[in-house]
């Protein structure tokens, strides 16, 4: 195991209640609102900032536990920061290097260091560039090339891909995706969105007012999302409520019929694309239809998501052509209907 954090730390109004923990060769990803801690953990397993009770633990070394602190330098560890933080008095090739010597490495050995990892990273021919004349995708692989010579036994990133535009962004993601694959350390990043994190990470830690409120797969979080967060996260609706006999009371006080034979206290989830919309009450077998109003209808990757209000607060995921047809727009009050089959129910 590269890190084991199990602590409690506050920076300004925000209390860190942080447990988690990385393999060898495993890359987590934290994620989280604005504001939620996510890099105020990354500076507490960076040793920027000191835990008040707990440990953090890197391989077999304790470097804080309230009161032994082993400061950032020793840790062994590799920090990428979103801005990159590159020395503009020195050329790419030196900023590369400048890590392996400032350890005290000779400067011819770490210059070919720094050569080898600008060739892996794709950057050779900006070797001679001053940090000024690289755009932020080229800017943030010098910073990872920098990071990654020092050989570090824990790497910590975050939001990597923050700095690059469109276009760079998809090569450097690429790049992370190489270099992560073949770390022999943990990795944890701070991802901007869920689809950062499932390109770059085995798992997913979603951190939510300084705590770690759910950890695991996607598959993991999808099944079972711990908070409506997680849910909005990873695409889906969720309702917690009390089922009985296959009708779901939602705390809200809705009414949905459910194909689950669970019966006391769950958690419902439904995914966008079950709901179905309609511009008058639709005929057939649906177990849950309902009149509701639309909030916002808002472009996504390959379809439109609808927020609806009414009796199930609920989001729709619909085609171009079906925005067009129901005429869908803030105010438009359309029918829903859902089949008690499309939800997945499990007890709390």
């Amino acid at each position: 195991m590269t890190l084991a954090a199990d602590f409690t730390a506050r920076r300004g109004a925000l209390d860190l209640q942080i447990a988690l923990a990385v393999g060898n060769g495993e890359t987590l990803a934290l994620l989280g609102p604005n504001g939620a801690g996510k890099t105020s953990c990354l500076r507490v397993l960076a040793g920027l900032d000191a835990i008040e009770r707990g440990q953090v633990r890197i391989d077999d070394d304790v470097v804080d536990d309230g009161e032994h602190f082993v400061p950032p330098e020793e840790r062994g560890i590799g920090v990428v920061f979103q801005e990159h933080r590159l020395f503009p008095h020195l050329r790419v090739r030196d900023n590369v290097a400048f890590g392996l010597r400032s350890r005290g490495i000779k400067a011819r050995i770490a210059r070919a260091a720094a050569a080898t990892w600008l060739d892996r990273l794709e950057m050779t021919r900006f070797a001679d560039a001053r940090p000024d004349e690289l755009s932020g995708g080229q800017a943030q692989r010098v910073a990872l090339a920098r990071t990654l010579a020092t050989r570090p036994r824990l790497l910590l990133l975050d939001e990597p891909l923050a700095a690059a535009d469109a276009t760079a962004r998809q090569l450097l993601r690429r790049t992370l995706q190489t270099q992560l694959r073949t770390f022999p350390g943990g990795c944890v990043v701070v991802a901007h969105d869920i689809d950062d994190a499932l390109a770059l990470a085995d798992r997913v830690a979603v951190i939510e007012n300084g705590c770690i409120v759910q950890c695991g797969t996607l598959d993991e979080l999808s099944n079972k999302p711990a908070s409506r967060y997680v849910a909005d996260l990873v695409g889906l609706n969720r309702f917690r409520g009390t089922c009985r006999d296959h009708v779901l009371t939602t705390d809200d006080g809705a009414r949905i019929v459910v194909g689950s034979v669970h019966d006391g206290p769950v958690v419902a989830t439904l995914h966008p694309r079950a709901v179905a919309l309609f511009p008058e009450r639709p005929a057939g077998s649906p177990r849950n239809v309902f009149e509701a109003n639309v909030v916002t209808v808002e472009r996504a990757l390959d379809c439109y998501r609808v927020q609806l209000a009414g009796e199930l607060p609920v989001v729709a995921e619909v085609t171009e052509s079906a925005v067009r047809d129901l005429h869908l727009d803030r105010g438009v009050s359309v029918w829903v209907a859902i089949k008690a089959t499309e939800f997945r129910v499990a007890p709390m």
